[in-house]
């Protein structure tokens, strides 16, 4: 269960956005618009266009492989890949007179399939699952077949989620807390999945675009935080405008993804009599957006992030006899979403 939901909450490249920060320099701004159409690439309006009553339905699939190598006097090695497919239902309650909409959010269908250090698992939230399945795909239980709330802005941005108490109570019964947990550890659970979990899976459906309109070669920038061992790490997603792509009667606005870190802390660091000497994190991510600007809904995105740590180990083992090692930790995530109608 700890690898698995693991990757789950590792799969949110490329969603989360805390602030923005446009990234068009002077010395860069003489070749933004050199041989363009203006017509087809000047002032793009990136905006959703969200109809009352409107049904959208999404597939979001991600692939995740982790590996951790211990290096010693012998090589102990854990592996795991996995694919998680989430067929995601929307529905548009409301639209207001800023064109911001409240929407609810159906988990239709999960399924999961992938290998842990040889084991092969499996899971399909159409079939009804033995008590112990339920305790090792908590998280997707207590998902399958809820609703959710959010209210959306034209722009992208997801100002609120909210009616995740279902979800909540079902991941406290599987896992029979319900005499155990008091009401603050309940908020805190709510609040913790509701962004581990639910805003990282919205965001990948809705990402958030600039207040104005755009061109060719106009760049921005998304920055979250997150920790990692004993780092602090600045992630910045890099977005790009690329080109117009006709097909049928659509315009599809094609703007490409990548990933940067700012990182501090400290490398050095000590725990039950042994020592940890962190390398530099080595982050690293790429990928496409495409956004149909007739429809006004992203219709597929494929973003890749990779991840690399290594940690030098010193200490004594159970004989007090002194030992090192080295850890290395690769872990890889592609999240592909597909607009299904």
């Amino acid at each position: 269960m700890r690898y698995i939901l693991l990757i789950a909450l590792m799969a949110i490249a490329f969603s989360c956005s805390d602030s923005k920060t446009d990234n068009n320099s002077t010395k860069d701004s003489t070749n933004l618009v050199s041989g363009i159409d203006s017509t087809q690439l000047g002032n793009l309006d990136l905006k959703y266009k969200f109809i009352k009553g409107q049904k959208i339905t999404y597939i979001i699939k991600t692939l995740s492989s982790t590996s951790q190598e211990l290096y010693s006097d012998s090589s102990v090695k854990q592996k795991v890949n996995q694919t998680v497919e989430y067929k995601v239902r929307l529905t548009v309650n409301d639209v207001d007179s800023n064109k911001s909409a409240k929407i609810s959010v159906l988990m239709e269908s999960i399924k999961v399939d992938g290998v842990i250090n040889g084991q092969h698992i499996a899971y399909d939230s159409k079939y009804i699952q033995s008590t112990q399945e339920r305790m090792m795909f908590a998280q997707y239980e207590s998902l399958k077949n809820k609703r959710f709330m959010m209210e959306i802005k034209e722009n992208g941005e997801i100002t609120s989620i909210s009616n995740v108490e279902s979800i909540v109570n079902e991941l406290i019964s599987i896992q029979n807390l319900q005499k155990k947990i008091t009401k603050e550890q309940k908020l805190e659970l709510k609040n913790n999945f509701t962004e581990s979990a639910l805003r990282p899976l919205s965001e990948q459906i809705f990402r958030k675009f600039p207040n104005k309109k755009v061109y060719k070669n106009y760049s921005w920038n998304e920055k979250h935080n997150s920790q990692f061992a004993t780092f602090q790490i600045e992630n910045i997603v890099t977005f790009k405008i690329g080109d117009v792509e006709m097909a049928k009667n659509d315009s599809i606005v094609v703007i490409n993804a990548g990933l940067s870190i700012n990182w501090k802390g400290e490398q050095n660091a000590k725990d039950q009599g042994m020592s940890f000497y962190f390398y530099d994190p080595v982050v690293s991510g790429d990928g496409i957006v495409k956004f149909n600007k007739t429809s006004g809904l992203i219709s597929n995105s494929n973003t890749t992030t990779n991840m690399e740590m290594v940690t030098d180990i010193s200490g004594v083992d159970e004989k007090n006899a002194p030992f090192k090692a080295k850890r290395v930790d690769i872990t890889k995530n592609t999240n592909i979403v597909t607009l299904v109608n």
